[in-house]
């Protein structure tokens, strides 16, 4: 990806990404996440430890994070945009002495120093916008610490397909194309992105040297309509307005966590989350 396409999609996004959690499908999403999240992280973080959310972007989920757990955090992207409104949400939230910021390549971590940290989380997808996800892998390696552990989501190879079908129309040299490439083009605004199966998301993290621990799709049921793609992120599907309903919000996300792992089930996932560990 160049550095113009680059700055193309992440100058507006920064402006209106963190809107998204007030969207129905999203807060499901979240919910999930942070559900799986709590399950690696509680009882083995405390106030020594060190959390680098790698494409961390706004900040937004180290500012989350820092209200369950007493770590210290560091959000690690490569755009100016998202980090200059991660500064701001940091800011306002006063976490400066508990948050810092670093801008760089996720497949080129000079700034963070080998063995230094005890988990990385990588939320919503910034390994699909990578050049060399193995790469990057590798360098996450590095940075942690022997025991540690990474949280990483990609954006999912067989939900890419099915969606390009049922919710585009998709031409089908263009499912062909996605079929054999594993990329996806969604927008003309939005650069072409990486997708991952369960399978290949374990290996790519494998081939670095973790030992992968666990699998899930998020979510694997729910689906987003394509309202929740709306950029100002005012528009609202059909799933969405249905999870406004705090009994139905309750039922969908207690399903989603009773089968999220289930190695059949996985690669339903509009996301694929894999956990790695450096032993």
């Amino acid at each position: 990806m160049d550095k113009k396409e680059f700055n193309n999609f992440f100058r507006p996004y920064s402006r209106n990404v963190d809107n998204a959690q007030g969207v129905g499908f999203w807060k499901l999403s979240d919910s999930i996440i942070m559900e799986l999240i709590g399950k690696y992280l509680r009882g083995h973080v405390d106030k020594k430890s060190v959390i680098l959310d790698a494409g961390g972007g706004t900040g937004r989920w180290a500012i989350n994070m820092s209200r369950k757990f007493p770590s210290r955090f560091i959000v690690y992207d490569l755009s100016e945009d998202m980090l200059n409104q991660a500064a701001k949400n940091v800011a306002r939230v006063r976490l400066q002495n508990r948050i810092g910021l670093v801008r760089g390549n996720l497949t080129d971590m000079k700034l963070i120093k080998s063995n230094s940290i005890d988990f990385v989380t990588s939320i919503y997808n910034p390994i699909s916008f990578v050049d060399n996800p193995r790469k990057a892998f590798r360098e996450i390696f590095r940075i942690l610490k022997r025991g540690g552990q990474a949280l990483i989501m990609g954006q999912g190879y067989h939900n890419a397909i099915a969606s390009k079908m049922n919710n585009y129309a998709a031409p089908a040299k263009e499912i062909h194309e996605l079929g054999k490439t594993a990329f996806v083009k969604w927008a003309q605004q939005v650069p072409k992105l990486k997708v991952f199966s369960r399978e290949s998301l374990s290996a790519d993290m494998s081939s670095a040297g973790f030992r992968i621990a666990g699998s899930y799709g998020v979510p694997v049921f729910s689906q987003p309509g394509m309202e929740d793609f709306d950029p100002l992120n005012i528009k609202r599907s059909k799933v969405s307005k249905a999870l406004d309903n705090p009994v139905f919000f309750k039922e969908a996300l207690k399903l989603e966590m009773k089968h999220n792992g289930d190695p059949d089930i996985v690669n339903r996932g509009v996301n694929i989350f894999i956990v790695g560990k450096k032993q």
